[in-house]
């Protein structure tokens, strides 16, 4: 921790205060007191600038005797002692410069007269910045604890989100083996072409936990994929529509943040349905924000199934992270359409 005055503008403001009380110094002596100029500018300036330079090395002491709890007595003890001994050099200093500069027995006997004075000046001196550098050492202490809690809550707030964005459901993984074993022997090119979608949607999926954002084109691209593998299982029962013009898809967006929503429209509307399913996206750009819709039919007569509940919740808190605002995600059901509303901010 460097010094707080020296080696900065503070250097200058300090000596400046100085000279002020320098100039109250030898206005108390030469007006109040009547003493001669030359003693009064002298005396000033002496005494004023060998405490200005020692206050300056106070800082050291200061820094090295925090006391950790307010009963403890030994960095207080430390303090004063140090004080005690300010004052007796600055004095013995300070009075051996004065008398080698004018050498006037009126004059020495004075000064000799003017101890005490000096005594509770210096010490008011010394109180007055051992306590500026403890506010110092306080405002610094409590600066550097907010950027450490800052630096916390930074990193914190990375690690949910990359907790969030790794909850891949584990059940389309397990299917998609499944599918791709049993094409093996019914249908070796659709399994190798399965293989092929399956590792490149996964290496996408995985590879992103350092990016915040990505492009809407390429999240557009993996969604294909996932929904690709998953048309091995479905076959003619999953649909998939996508109305984005090519501009949009250039719109940033966190990423992997339409996979849940996509996988609850295959879980929820066409695995649990005989009839076709269409799942539909729609986004467009308006006044900064890309808007998103995404809604699919589902069966009314079938019995839903039980989600772990990170799907809409999962969302809801990246985007609360990532954005500080909890009304960017909406939903609604509509006779047999179940929709999903997204706002991001560009």
């Amino acid at each position: 921790m460097k010094h707080p005055i020296l080696g900065s503008i503070a250097t200058a403001y300090y000596f400046l205060i100085w000279a002020f009380i320098a100039a109250a110094h030898f206005t108390l002596l030469y007006l109040h007191f009547n003493l001669s100029w030359q003693f009064s500018l002298t005396n000033s300036l002496i005494f004023n600038l060998i405490f200005a330079c020692m206050g300056l090395g106070f800082w050291y002491p200061v820094k090295f005797s925090i006391p950790k709890d307010i009963t403890e007595k030994k960095p207080f003890l430390s303090l004063a002692s140090t004080g005690i001994i300010t004052l007796f050099l600055w004095i013995w200093i300070s009075t051996s410069i004065f008398h080698f500069i004018i050498p006037n027995e009126d004059y020495q006997q004075a000064l000799d007269n003017a101890i005490l004075w000096h005594i509770i000046s210096g010490s008011f001196y010394y109180t007055v910045i051992v306590l500026v550098y403890y506010l110092i050492l306080y405002n610094q202490n409590l600066q550097t604890q907010k950027n450490r809690q800052l630096q916390l809550a930074t990193e914190a707030k990375a690690a949910e989100l990359r907790m969030l964005k790794s909850q891949i459901n584990p059940h389309f993984i397990f299917n998609s083996l499944n599918s791709i074993n049993s094409l093996t022997l019914s249908d070796p090119p659709k399994a190798r072409q399965m293989i092929i979608n399956l590792s490149s949607f996964l290496r996408y999926s995985i590879g992103k936990d350092n990016k915040e954002t990505n492009n809407l084109g390429l999240e557009l691209n993996n969604i294909e994929l996932y929904l690709a593998i998953e048309k091995v299982r479905f076959g003619n029962r999953l649909c998939f529509n996508c109305e984005v013009p090519e501009p949009v898809k250039a719109c940033k967006i966190p990423n992997l943040l339409l996979q849940p929503l996509i996988e609850n429209a295959v879980k929820h509307g066409v695995q649990e349905s005989i009839d076709t399913i269409n799942i539909d996206l729609v986004a467009s750009l308006e006044h900064d924000s890309l808007h998103i819709c995404i809604q699919n039919n589902f069966d009314l007569e079938a019995v839903p199934q039980k989600g772990s509940g990170i799907g809409l919740q999962n969302i809801k808190q990246r985007l609360l992270l990532i954005y500080n605002r909890d009304d960017l995600i909406k939903h609604q059901i509509t006779d047999n359409i179940f929709e999903v509303t997204l706002e991001i901010p560009q």
